[in-house]
């Protein structure tokens, strides 16, 4: 069977491997060397489900979504729009916006250590991007480094192997698009 898949492999026209290799330089662009990571950081994916409780997570986010799709899961993704159906989210984002510090920090929701903060943008342009494509979608200045990594497929990750989402570059550069359930941690010392 191995042997057959790699007999496809070379099978395949050049501009399809041209076009994979095009891609995966796509998801990186951008994106700051040290968080470049490899497949290997998947290792205990599974085991950060065992962390994910509903007494530890924001905005009513069931304990049993977010561990199926962040945890259980490489490829797909929460509902097109939670985000919008989140009343807790919305009001916490608007209570930041209306005279809040006019930023807000996502927590991944194993470990709960800090993945996103939108603070170099306003809010009302993270949201009203975020609603436009139906998930948080986060840019390079709102990731927080130390605890995201990047698979060479796009997929976006923690430092962990907590799966977040995917890079979906557009005209502007990287976006990150995250699942809303994947980064609803408290605070630690929350």
């Amino acid at each position: 069977m191995r042997r057959v898949g790699l007999l496809l492999l070379f099978l395949l026209p050049n501009n399809t491997r041209a076009e994979s290799t095009t891609t995966r330089r796509r998801h990186r662009a951008g994106i700051p060397e040290e968080a470049h990571a490899d497949e290997s950081i998947m290792r205990n994916q599974r085991v950060l489900a065992s962390e994910m409780t509903s007494s530890h997570m924001r905005w009513n986010v069931r304990a049993a979504t977010a561990k199926q799709i962040c945890a259980r899961n490489r490829h797909g993704a929460e509902w097109s729009g939670l985000l919008n159906r989140s009343q807790l989210f919305i009001d916490e984002l608007n209570r930041e916006m209306d005279g809040g510090g006019g930023h807000v920090t996502f927590f991944d929701s194993a470990k709960h250590h800090p993945v996103f903060k939108v603070h170099g943008r306003p809010l009302r342009e993270f949201l009203e991007e975020s609603v436009e494509h139906g998930w948080p979608s986060f840019r390079v200045e709102d990731v927080v480094w130390e605890n995201v990594r990047v698979l060479e497929d796009g997929e976006v990750v923690t430092k962990d192997g907590l799966h977040l989402g995917h890079n979906i570059p557009d005209e502007k550069g990287p976006r990150l698009c995250i699942n809303l359930v994947c980064v609803s941690g408290f605070a630690p010392e929350e």
